[in-house]
């Protein structure tokens, strides 16, 4: 099976669909990550409010959230299911 499917089509989802899941979780993670490096290094700069632990956390569980309640084309099962995916930290979220 093709490798840039077979995953896609265990999850029930588009490539674009995942791709955009997986683009937009990288980027605002990303932005975080640059958020808080630059206040590593300068205390001075605060980390916005939109880019925080607790903002990071709130987006990360609205996008789980979302994945969760669509309507899946295929059985889950418990190893297949964005649910276990998220508890070993890898999350599929589309742009906000």
């Amino acid at each position: 099976m093709n490798p840039f499917t077979k995953h896609t089509k265990q999850q029930g989802v588009s490539y674009l669909l995942h791709l955009g899941f997986a683009t937009g979780i990288a980027w605002r993670l990303l932005s975080s990550v640059i958020a808080f490096a630059l206040h590593a290094v300068f205390p001075f700069i605060d980390i916005d409010k939109s880019l925080d632990l607790d903002a990071t956390i709130d987006y990360l569980q609205e996008r789980n959230h979302w994945i969760e309640s669509r309507p899946l084309n295929r059985v889950e099962t418990e190893s297949n299911t964005a649910g276990h995916w998220f508890k070993k930290g890898v999350w599929f979220v589309l742009f906000s």
